[in-house]
């Protein structure tokens, strides 16, 4: 058996240096297979050297520094399979999810909101993502990264964009504009430039840049101008204003006629406790939108106005709701006009999120639930 002297591993390791293996580890990883190949194949009086050099052919193909890049290519993209398959899995999935939203929006079926929200989320947070790693390895300059970075980026901030306004959410509109920057102003200058000078490419980038163009086009026509959106916000504030004054009026009437009434019956109460939690909801929505506990007559010069946001839960909102099925339901006890919330031949759930939409779709809700229980009272004070 052939024993290797310190001198030779020395003379191995500075020869897998000089062949271009830069990592340490790699190089003693090598050091130890040449080793143990030449100790368990060479005669203890056999050519070194020449037995070496032989060794040494068998770990590449063309030079040696090609393990190297196999390597490093290797611990780059370790997850390289199992992230191709994530993406693939998601984007089935998010095509899936948003059909089925889709599907279930234009009949009106729950739960239409959770499948475009999982569509929508699952294809900009994972599938996107996840094609833009897998797809710049396979670019090689960097002109080419930055245009497929910024499409992606593109893509994902209009995918947003259009699922925050489905679902009222705020800053949908710095999301679509932030796209359409990106798309329009960035990645269409750029990818037009770069392969308008390719005679190869120049179909194709005339082509794609007008699909570019198209899609910034018709994101635009979709959404309202500032003008047009101021005036929507002027219209909804006169709305909640002449509302309050019509409630103003009703309950000013309901006093006159309850007054004299020294009866102070539990349906009575109730429908005080319904009214005055519809006003807090009320001024909770008015405080969120206006930074004001009130919206003045001069609200236009004020910029005071109850914008078409969407609507999030209040904690009153449940109170609101236990008070309505107590008051649809009361023994021995039978408004003129029931407050429909669901369905007007089925028991109300107190679970059911029946005040959705925008904050002024709300807002004219609950006008319309204390108008009713008003009038319900008055009227029957009145005989």
């Amino acid at each position: 058996m052939y024993r290797i002297s310190d001198t030779q591993i020395d003379y191995i390791l500075n020869d897998i240096s000089a062949r271009g293996v830069e990592m340490e580890s790699l190089q003693q990883n090598l050091l130890d297979h040449v080793c143990c190949i030449i100790e368990q194949n060479l005669e203890a009086d056999g050519d070194f050297e020449s037995f070496y050099q032989k060794t040494i052919k068998t770990f590449y193909k063309d030079v040696l520094w090609e393990i190297e890049e196999e390597t490093l290519l290797l611990l780059t993209y370790k997850n390289y399979y199992t992230m191709k398959k994530i993406m693939i899995f998601s984007g089935i999935f998010s095509a899936a999810a948003m059909i089925f939203g889709i599907f279930f929006k234009f009949m009106h079926w729950p739960g239409a909101g959770v499948f475009i929200i999982l569509g929508i989320g699952t294809s900009s947070l994972v599938f996107l993502p996840l094609l833009f790693l897998l797809k710049v390895k396979d670019s090689q300059q960097a002109k080419d990264k930055i245009i497929l970075g910024f499409g992606i980026l593109s893509g994902i901030l209009l995918s947003l964009s259009i699922l925050f306004k489905v679902m009222h959410w705020p800053y949908s509109m710095i999301l679509g504009y932030s796209a359409i920057i990106s798309l329009g102003l960035i990645l269409l200058p750029l990818f037009f430039f770069t392969g308008i000078k390719k005679p190869e490419e120049k179909i194709n980038t005339i082509t794609m840049s007008l699909v570019m163009i198209m899609v910034c086009g018709l994101w635009l026509t979709l959404i309202r101008s500032p003008k047009s959106t101021k005036a929507i916000n002027i219209k909804n504030t006169t709305v909640f204003l002449i509302n309050e004054q019509i409630v103003a009026t009703e309950k000013k009437l309901f006093a006159d006629v309850v007054k004299s009434d020294r009866l102070k019956n539990e349906m009575l109460k109730l429908a005080n406790q319904i009214v005055k939690v519809c006003d807090e909801i009320k001024s909770s929505i008015v405080l969120s939108e206006t930074g004001s506990a009130a919206i003045p007559n001069d609200f236009d010069s004020k910029d005071l106005y109850i914008h078409d946001n969407g609507f999030n839960d209040y904690p009153q909102i449940y109170k609101l709701n236990l008070l309505i099925f107590v008051y649809n339901t009361r023994e021995n006890s039978k408004p003129l006009n029931k407050i429909i919330t669901l369905d007007p031949d089925s028991r109300f759930d107190p679970s059911y999120r029946f005040y959705t939409g925008t904050k002024t779709e709300v807002l004219n809700q609950l006008t319309q639930i204390q108008l009713i229980v008003l009038q319900n009272e008055r009227s029957k004070a009145s005989k």
